[in-house]
């Protein structure tokens, strides 16, 4: 070990990134291959009315075209956690914009894209929530599926602020932070039998293999999960997509192999983010500098179904000694996807929006 700690060291990979001889998921060559191209939301809140795949469906090179009411609850899906039985409900809402709906899938990617861009989608559409000074703000009792709590305290608080000779008092933020990996996200998928081969673009090879085993109700040891070398991840492939899902059902339904490559601006709303957050931080210390009181409290945003945190305080329970701590967290509810925030993407010209059902 003394040989390796402080000394510069070559990456395994190295040469092979730099050098563009590295094969990434969507470099890999596979036989019979087919593309899928996800279609999206182009609004942040709403209901879908109408799904119209008429003049996409006949588009040249167009094999098969499955929307979320052929899926898996997709939204309804833990993306990280443990494994539970997944609704078959069909959710007609829109929670975010970018919301994966379905994927085309054709001989070519050209000719996926082009069928794409010809599905018309009619909405419902309501106002979003999209920043924290407009969310309804509360208080977890737990965060990151209840394995740390809202509020973590020790010593008394007040106590630590009279002791103080000097106390300090402010309100930092940060801002949305999106990973932009040199890699975009990327799957195929293919079946042989009841066995599903995935080459994928991840950073947990098998959390994947454990959760898509779960949501397509197959045993896992029928899935296999390959990354062979993988382009940045930063977080935002640490977790299993719904394009991941959307590329297996595909596979499975056209009885070939399909590969789904995002494009960059679908990795801004599908792929999670860092939330901004605002931080209360109240320190308190004698004239010899040791701390007698440590108050703070994170706000972060967080989706309309889910309970993500950014764990602002989980460091200042560790690194400071003081005998009197208090951190909470608090959250408010966004029309975004998390765990990650989106910029929102244009509207296509294939989608029309009814407002409020008015038109």
């Amino acid at each position: 070990m003394n040989k390796i700690i402080g000394k510069p060291l070559d990456r395994v990979d190295g040469r092979l990134k730099v050098t563009g001889e590295a094969p990434y998921t969507a470099d890999v060559p596979i036989e019979n291959l087919t593309y899928g191209v996800i279609f999206q939301s182009a609004i942040a809140s709403g209901k879908i009315i109408q799904i119209d795949t008429t003049a996409a469906a006949v588009a040249p090179g167009v094999i098969d075209i499955i929307t979320y009411q052929q899926t898996p609850s997709l939204i309804k899906i833990p993306f990280f956690g443990p494994p539970q039985p997944q609704s078959t409900e069909k959710d007609h809402n829109i929670y975010y914009d970018g919301q994966h709906l379905g994927v085309v899938i054709a001989q070519t990617l050209e000719q996926a894209e082009t069928a794409a861009s010809r599905i018309k989608i009619i909405y419902e559409e309501a106002i979003p929530t999209v920043t924290m000074a407009h969310a309804e703000i509360f208080e977890p009792e737990s965060i990151f599926l209840g394995m740390m709590p809202g509020k973590i305290t020790r010593g008394n608080v007040e106590s630590g602020k009279v002791k103080a000779d000097v106390l300090v008092e402010q309100v930092y933020t940060t801002p949305i932070e999106h990973h932009n990996p040199l890699e975009p996200s990327a799957t195929i998928a293919m079946w042989s039998g009841d066995n599903l081969t995935l080459y994928e673009t991840t950073q947990g090879v098998s959390a994947t293999q454990n959760r898509i085993a779960s949501i397509l109700n197959i045993p896992e040891e029928n899935v296999r999960v390959i990354s062979k070398y993988l382009g940045g991840g930063f977080g935002c492939k640490a977790l299993l997509r719904s394009h991941t899902i959307l590329a297996a059902i595909a596979a499975r339904q056209v009885k070939r192999p399909v590969k789904v490559v995002l494009t960059r601006s679908q990795m801004y709303t599908a792929c999670g983010h860092r939330s901004e957050t605002q931080q209360q931080l109240t320190l308190g210390a004698t004239k010899e500098g040791k701390l007698t009181v440590i108050e703070q409290i994170g706000t972060s945003l967080t989706s309309l179904f889910d309970d993500f945190a950014e764990p602002v305080g989980a460091a200042t329970t560790m690194m400071y000694a003081c005998a009197n701590l208090e951190i909470k967290y608090r959250l408010g509810r966004i029309n975004a996807r998390h765990t990650n925030l989106y910029a929102w993407p244009r509207r296509s010209a294939g989608n029309v929006c009814l407002r409020n059902g008015n038109g």
